[in-house]
């Protein structure tokens, strides 16, 4: 049986081939496929789920490396902003320690006094990469809506 199939893999050609004109043309240049880190930002967390307004919450950044090599400092800014626009809060912090490929870890944690009014608020987080080049810098970026009572 493993002879017949493996005359069948033979006979039959198995190459990539050309798509259809109407397809979009298949990737054949992997010189960069996965060779540099990859920092994303992976979570956004607060404790209470539900924070009341005018009291604090804790907030706290998650970022994960996808890549296959080490990334270099990193630098989140933080904002979190009310449903007009107003922020509430800004802040910013250095890491100087990389992670490894596959780690992911605790980026910003802050303790955050709440808006004053109930409603929806936003937490915004760009992370920028200090001293190494991001595989895919289109997902440094997170946000996340909660709900003060």
């Amino acid at each position: 049986m493993m002879l017949a199939l493996s005359l069948v893999f033979l006979m039959n050609d198995y190459r990539i081939s050309d798509p259809p004109p109407e397809e979009i043309p298949r990737e054949n240049n992997w010189q960069r496929s996965g060779v540099m880190a990859d920092i994303v930002v992976s979570g956004i967390d607060i404790k209470p789920l539900v924070p009341r307004a005018g009291e604090a919450f804790v907030l706290n950044v998650f970022c994960q490396n996808r890549g296959i090599i080490p990334t270099g400092r990193y630098t989140l800014d933080v904002s979190v902003s009310d449903a007009s626009g107003n922020e509430l809060y800004t802040g910013r912090t250095s890491r100087n320690t990389s992670l490894e490929p596959g780690q992911t870890g605790l980026s910003f944690s802050s303790s955050i006094i709440s808006g004053t009014v109930p409603g929806r608020y936003s937490i915004s987080v760009q992370l920028t990469p200090d001293d190494f080049e991001d595989e895919n810098p289109g997902n440094n970026k997170a946000v996340r809506t909660i709900e003060f009572m």
